[in-house]
Parts: C-alpha cells; sequence; structure tokens
C-alpha cells in the first residue's frame, strides 16, 4: 500500500485514474469503484466529487490525489 501523502511512494507509477490512486493508497476499495461507477451514470459528476459526497475520502484525500494524478502525467504523459 501507497502512503498518499508522500510522494516519493509514486515515483516509479505510470498513467493512474484517481480511483486507482486512492485504491493504491487504501482510501477506498473494489465496493466503493462499483457504486461509484453506478452513481456517476446517473448523475455525470466526477468520482472524486461522489466520493466526497458520500464521505468515503476527505477533501484532503482527494487533493492529495489529484495532486498525485498531476504529477504523475507530467513526468509521463499518457497518450
Amino acid at each position: 500500500m501507497k502512503n498518499l501523502y508522500n510522494l516519493n511512494d509514486w515515483e516509479e507509477c505510470s498513467y493512474l485514474r484517481l480511483g486507482e490512486i486512492l485504491m493504491e493508497a487504501g482510501k477506498i476499495n473494489l465496493v466503493h469503484i462499483s457504486m461509484v461507477l453506478d452513481i456517476q451514470r446517473f448523475q455525470k459528476l466526477p468520482i472524486g466529487e461522489i466520493l466526497l459526497s458520500m464521505k468515503i475520502i476527505t477533501k484532503q484525500d482527494l487533493e492529495q490525489a489529484l495532486l498525485i494524478q498531476d504529477k504523475i502525467q507530467k513526468r509521463s504523459p499518457h497518450e
């Protein structure tokens, strides 16, 4: 499991989606992903917003996961 608040834990990672980052950090699991994707089909909201509204993650968790995602994408852009 990677530490969401330690950027060095994410150095070797290539492209990851937000949900994958949160799963790697142990903040969510496959059940959460399944629920969020079902909700997203109807509400068309970003998964981060859905997870926040369900109180599964904190705002700080979301901000940190987005920071990691941005860092990873800048290091190795996904085509």
